[in-house]
């Protein structure tokens, strides 16, 4: 009896030694960012009678640093969020869900696409989101009882373009495409009509455009499921019609809370930025509103801007067919975080690309994805400069 008693004590300390183990061990094995280098940022925060912050910096740099702070004060939850995100950890903050996240993270190879394109960015561009960076850190040193993650923080420049990259083919569907690939699901009809004359015959089990009773379904927007009644509103009113001056309506339909969720504020610097408008948690300028001199919105439509290959693979699975010839597919193993309880599993997934891109392998077959914009994150340089555009043929270029 005292054997069996002492192995029951010992099996019951090897599993509290494994729960420890699953309940401890992503932070340490988490990639830390390097800690940005060391500047000084001074911003003012003044909010008006409705709590939106106006944000005064005597560069650009400095209002982007107080961006940060600003919304971190009201929404360091949901900034944490997509900060882990952008980190391809955000399943050891809301489970399975954040790992399908995670996942499209390693697939759409979001942290690559940074590490390529941002140190292209210009110089002053780069400066706003090191700059943004160091005000999440700031907070986060400051607050660190309101830390959801370990180890999360600092970060970096390039760890703000890495969720920007994650986060933009998202805004045309691109969920509504990955997610059936990956279930061996239907996929959803395109967007636009069929191209005349195409020589090859549609996917298995795909449901051709003029047949098709409604759009696609499960677009990024939760505001319903049917494609034709999401979408965003715009209005621009000309003297004559409004009686008095240009007048410009921006109703843009995001939910009113999340990663997406519209944040209203006010940016002035010393270096000729004045803003009025909203971002989203994650960017350091505003997405949509005005200037003094001119102003713009964002709407939703439905594009066609991704194409899916169906790949011909041999009889390994390992290599598929281009041009007559035969290639490797790149193949990476990742391990995704998947909070449990109080514990977080550690999931190893294999992560596929062509020349394509991104691939995913089900039961029908392999499927390659092609979006509009894979692979550029020099949309970020575009956004700062029609901010501080001056004319409609500056903000055009």
């Amino acid at each position: 009896m005292k054997w069996i008693k002492g192995g029951v004590i010992a099996l019951g300390g090897v599993l509290a030694l494994s729960l420890t183990v699953l309940a401890t061990w992503e932070p340490y094995f988490a990639s830390a960012a390097n800690a940005p280098a060391a500047r000084a940022y001074s911003a003012e925060i003044i909010r008006d009678q409705f709590g939106v912050p106006h944000i005064y910096g005597k560069t650009d740099a400095d209002a982007a640093f107080g961006i940060a702070v600003a919304h971190a004060e009201d929404d360091f939850f949901t900034l944490q969020d997509v900060v882990a995100m952008s980190r391809g950890r955000y399943g050891a903050i809301a489970g399975e869900d954040g790992a399908k996240i995670d996942y499209a993270y390693y697939l759409i190879d979001a942290r690559g696409t940074a590490e390529r394109g941002y140190p292209e960015l210009p110089a002053d561009t780069r400066a706003l989101f090191e700059a943004y960076a160091a005000g999440l850190n700031h907070y986060a040193e400051q607050h660190p009882a309101e830390l959801k993650l370990a180890n999360l923080f600092p970060v970096t420049g390039m760890d703000v373009a890495a969720g920007f990259a994650l986060r933009q083919p998202f805004f045309f569907g691109l969920d509504a495409v990955i997610g059936p690939l990956v279930a061996g699901d239907n996929l959803p009809r395109e967007h636009g009509p069929d191209i005349p004359g195409f020589p090859r015959k549609a996917l298995r089990d795909a449901e051709a455009a003029e047949v098709a009773p409604t759009q696609a379904k499960a677009l990024v927007l939760p505001l319903g499921e049917d494609a034709q009644h999401l979408g965003s509103n715009a209005f621009a009113i000309a003297p004559q019609k409004s009686g008095g001056p240009t007048t410009l309506i921006s109703n843009s339909h995001q939910p009113l809370r999340g990663g997406v969720a519209w944040y209203e504020l006010v940016v002035e610097s010393g270096e000729g930025w004045h803003f009025a408008g909203a971002n989203f948690p994650g960017s350091p300028f505003p997405f949509l509103g005005h200037n003094e001199h001119l102003g713009w919105t964002n709407t939703v439509n439905t594009p066609d801007m991704i194409d899916i290959y169906q790949l011909e693979l041999d009889a390994t699975g390992t290599r598929y067919r281009l041009d007559g010839e035969w290639r490797d597919l790149e193949s990476t193993w990742v391990t995704l975080p998947v909070k449990l309880g109080p514990v977080v599993l550690p999931i190893r997934r294999e992560v596929l690309r062509s020349v394509h891109g991104p691939v995913i392998r089900n039961a029908k077959g392999a499927f390659a994805i092609r979006y509009g914009g894979i692979g550029r994150i020099d949309q970020l340089d575009a956004y700062y400069r029609i901010n501080k555009a001056t004319s409609f043929a500056e903000w055009e270029a």
